[in-house]
């Protein structure tokens, strides 16, 4: 079954911008905590509270995005389906603590509210994510396409090669943004 999913934010640029560390970061801000693992990862974070209303929705986070394979896992990981590359590890955030997702099973109890995913923009990505988004969801609300040099900028964290940006800055500003235009969409 297809879900109908409220909400997809996809986060692009092209290689070695900071897509995954920021939405490494955003988990953390998100959850008040990260997995322990490294690398790129799936979550669920289910009942979050979207700010200042009382309505609490599933929020999904992909950090990984690179091939239009892992962005078909990816929607295939939103639709509640186990991915085919096992190999980035999926977690979900319940009663304070992370815990690995083991099974379909497991996975199809939480419907998709709110899906983030990197992506990116060089080559093919952001052509295979809305092609996939097509074919595998019955109905797609897509909200933001948010380009992450652009939101660096605006925010001015800049990235050297001799210095790390603010990944939590970028991260906040982005829960910013989620929380008051998916505010917008409950109020009367």
């Amino acid at each position: 079954m297809k879900r109908s999913i409220e909400e997809i934010i996809v986060l692009y640029d092209k290689s070695n911008q900071g897509k995954t560390n920021t939405l490494r970061a955003l988990v953390e801000v998100l959850a008040g905590s990260l997995p322990n693992e490294k690398g790129d990862i799936r979550v669920v974070i289910p009942n979050y509270r979207v700010k200042k209303q009382r309505k609490r929705v599933n929020i999904f986070v992909t950090t990984c995005g690179d091939t239009p394979f892992i962005i078909e896992d990816n929607i295939r990981f939103f639709n509640g389906k186990n991915p085919d590359t096992l190999n980035v590890p999926m977690f979900i955030f319940e009663n304070g603590c992370w815990s690995h997702i083991d099974s379909q099973e497991q996975l199809a109890t939480y419907d998709a509210s709110i899906c983030i995913s990197a992506c990116r923009s060089n080559g093919v990505g952001v052509d295979a994510m809305q092609y996939f988004m097509h074919a595998h969801l019955s109905y797609t609300f897509v909200s933001m396409w948010v380009r992450l040099s652009h939101l660096r900028n605006v925010l001015n964290v800049t990235k050297t090669k001799k210095k790390e940006p603010d990944w939590g800055k970028v991260a906040r500003e982005l829960k910013k943004m989620i929380d008051e235009k998916f505010a917008r969409k409950f109020i009367l």
